[in-house]
């Protein structure tokens, strides 16, 4: 049996495949669509579910294409403060026949635990992290518990809509971003020196930032995809101040032109409260976990 996952996020909708007798997914989609524009105050527009319907329906053809047995439909954070999320289900299961299962942050934050727990057996211990536009999620992977677990009331585009004036954050407010990181790390319990050797980067946002890190610094990515601590350093600081800091990101990553510089500076500020030697990207996430 093919077993399939779409995610509904704050920016995109995205499938995952897998073959019950393959350990690896056998199929990948992803459709950009950021619902924030869609939002009439509080509540999803009319546009805005048909825009999240059509594209759902999209996803279920490419299922079909590719034979897929059995399908969920999931939604983390981007539909969290949705107030008319009952009519958004409504409709996409009238158009679909596809019901929608809502994941509260604690079990977003444990699906990207699932998908990524292999990474615990590094040495020093591994902590995950995964930003969305809603919210974020950091996972102590050395744990055999969901204690490490923890869903942050933040993502991208919030910290844009708190703190960024243009398209790219300035560095003065990427220092109000750092201050307010840091107060969020601290109010969540997480370690500090020398807790983790090893930090995980998850989800489509970081993703693109390996691919601009990877045009930055002319890394051929071969496996595993790592980042040079100072190497990435010196990115963030490029994303900041650098010129032709948004060509770097448009050449590579158009769609995150919006989310990469906060990617950086988030990504950064927990490296640097871990003092951790090693930043590696996972291509497993919710949807992986989930599945």
């Amino acid at each position: 049996m093919k077993y399939a996952v779409i995610d509904i996020s704050s920016s995109s909708i995205s499938l995952v495949v897998a073959d019950e007798k393959e350990a690896e997914p056998v199929f990948r989609a992803r459709e950009s669509l950021t619902l924030l524009h869609y939002l009439d105050g509080h509540a999803l527009s009319q546009r805005g579910i048909e825009k999240l319907t059509d594209a759902v329906l999209s996803m279920q053809d490419k299922c079909r294409s590719v034979g897929v047995d059995l399908l969920y439909l999931i939604s983390t954070a981007a539909l969290r403060a949705v107030l008319n999320f009952e009519e958004v289900h409504s409709e996409i299961y009238a158009r679909t026949g596809i019901p929608l299962n809502f994941i509260d942050g604690e079990t977003e934050a444990y699906c990207d635990y699932v998908a990524n727990r292999a990474y615990g057996e590094a040495e020093g211990g591994a902590v995950l992290l995964d930003f969305g536009g809603a919210s974020t999620e950091i996972c102590d992977l050395s744990r055999e518990d969901r204690e490490g677990l923890h869903c942050l009331d933040f993502g991208i585009h919030s910290l844009r809509k708190k703190f960024v004036e243009k398209i790219q954050p300035s560095e003065e407010e990427a220092e109000n971003i750092r201050k307010f990181l840091k107060k969020k790390f601290k109010k969540a319990g997480l370690p500090k020196k020398g807790a983790f050797g090893t930090v995980v980067l998850a989800g489509a946002t970081n993703l693109a930032l390996y691919a601009v890190y990877a045009e930055y610094t002319k890394t051929h990515t071969v496996g595993e995809r790592v980042m040079d601590g100072k190497k990435f350093k010196k990115l963030t600081d490029h994303l900041l101040s650098g010129a032709g800091r948004a060509k770097l990101i448009l050449d590579v990553a158009p769609d995150k032109l919006y989310a990469v510089g906060l990617a950086a500076i988030t990504a950064q500020a927990l490296v640097k409260r871990l003092e951790a030697e090693r930043i590696v990207v996972s291509d497993r996430g919710v949807k992986e976990g989930y599945l």
